[in-house]
């Protein structure tokens, strides 16, 4: 199926929904946009299509967002990407949210993220009230910024 026009009506359109496996092949398109698509390597040895979220527009998928469960009250997101033609359009705000509120249901207390982007690492302090933790996390392979060598980490308390 064709990819359907970007324009500023897509929001109310957009469904967040659980992965499948047909889902896969668009998956893994969104996911080279951002340079995520490097499943089975150093950075991402796996990602279950239970533990995502995707956004559809019109039967194309448009988003992915996953997540981990590590332990009984703590988690960790994987992968958020949109597609460059949706970005800016709230996409990525509304699979994250759909993951955290999930994730709180499930009763996970705490959410940690790495972004390797100062602007994604702002819009995750500013509007899901993430902190930094003083770490950094060096990456071992090429996976998002290849100009970035570190993943900053963050922790959300739900």
């Amino acid at each position: 199926m064709a990819k359907p026009a970007p324009n500023q009506d897509v929001k109310p359109a957009v469904k967040i929904r659980r992965a499948t496996e047909a889902d896969w092949p668009r998956i893994m398109e969104v996911l080279e946009g951002a340079n995520f698509h490097h499943i089975g390597g150093p950075e991402m040895p796996s990602f279950p299509l239970s533990d995502c979220f995707v956004a559809d527009l019109e039967g194309v998928v448009i988003g992915v967002g996953g997540y981990r469960i590590l332990d009984e009250t703590t988690a960790k997101t994987t992968l958020l990407a949109v597609d460059p033609a949706y970005r800016g359009r709230n996409v990525g705000g509304a699979l994250h949210q759909t993951r955290q509120d999930f994730l709180r249901d499930q009763g996970i207390k705490e959410l940690y993220t790495n972004a390797d982007d100062e602007r994604v690492v702002e819009w995750y302090l500013r509007f899901f009230g993430y902190q930094r933790t003083g770490k950094v996390i060096p990456k071992v392979a090429s996976f998002g910024r290849d100009d970035k060598d570190e993943w900053i980490n963050l922790v959300a308390k739900l």
